[in-house]
């Protein structure tokens, strides 16, 4: 067989292949979510020892996401919606909130605290417009009476400065794989590092969470939205 007809072959066998892998779920692409949809993710606080579910209006849209963690995205119509954390066999919500979402929004709920009396933050988030950049996304949820500064680890270049507590700074950058350091602001040492590893188009967040004592911990996602299956 010459080269150009195994290659054609194995082409063809990929190609059918690939439509039997999707009509085996019925669908050979996944629907697009409605026009008047929006964008919610849940960061689980810190605090907490277990896993948590992440309910909207009464159901369970995400079984499970660890303490000092955030969901994917869940795509929600737009309007009002009631959130709820419940821990693993629990009925009861731990903490809830009412949310009122607009068209295209895409927001991040931030729940600091397990203490039913605390409030989640709430963010509207920011997305790319170059695909050839990344988004970088820096949400300060750490240190309630002190601004910090996010660098370059070797302090040269200057990402965000004076970054309050219950903020967020984005900004596109180049793909590229960098460490960054968070500090206090004016200071040089590095309360927590960050390490990315950046692809075009894609975009990128680092939660900055209370730790031990006054540590600071930082945790870096790649963001992403809910596999969307029209339900």
């Amino acid at each position: 067989m010459s080269k150009f007809k195994y290659i054609a072959q194995f082409a063809l066998t990929f190609f059918f292949y690939s439509i039997a892998q999707a009509q085996s779920t019925g669908l050979l692409y996944d629907p697009e979510p409605p026009v008047d949809s929006a964008y919610v993710r849940v960061l689980v606080p810190a605090d907490n020892n277990s896993k948590m579910a992440v309910h909207v209006d009464g159901k369970v849209r995400v079984p499970s996401v660890t303490a000092g963690q955030v969901s994917d995205y869940m795509v929600v119509e737009s309007g009002k919606h009631t959130l709820s954390l419940h821990s693993p066999g629990k009925a009861q919500a731990a903490l809830m909130m009412s949310l009122d979402v607009t068209q295209g929004a895409a927001l991040t709920v931030a729940f600091t605290s397990s203490q039913p009396a605390s409030k989640p933050v709430v963010f509207e988030d920011k997305k790319g417009t170059n695909k050839l950049k990344s988004m970088l996304s820096v949400y300060q949820l750490a240190l309630q009476n002190t601004s910090m500064d996010i660098t370059t680890s070797n302090g040269k270049t200057k990402v965000f400065t004076g970054m309050a507590y219950g903020t967020m700074n984005a900004i596109q950058v180049n793909p590229i794989k960098v460490e960054l350091k968070a500090s206090k602001t004016g200071e040089t040492s590095a309360l927590a590092l960050a390490t990315l590893d950046m692809t075009q188009g894609a975009a990128y967040s680092i939660f900055l969470l209370p730790k031990s004592g006054t540590n600071v911990s930082s945790y870096v996602i790649q963001n992403k939205i809910e596999r969307y299956t029209g339900k």
